[in-house]
């Protein structure tokens, strides 16, 4: 019976359950994140590229 009391009293596995839980929500930012300035970047790049094509094609 002591053990039931004292693994309900421990709070160390729902801290590291709390940790892991922010963790996670801040990894599915950073995914969020990088994703959406990926494509944004990639877009810049092909429109520049596009850009430096058409300039030296006219030169």
């Amino acid at each position: 019976m002591q053990i039931i009391k004292n693994l309900i009293h421990n709070e160390e596995g729902a801290t590291a359950l709390e940790y892991g839980l922010i963790a996670a929500l801040i990894a599915a930012g950073i995914v969020t994140a990088v994703s959406t300035l990926g494509s944004t970047v990639s877009n810049t790049f092909t429109s520049i590229a596009n850009s430096m094509t058409g300039a030296a094609a006219g030169s």
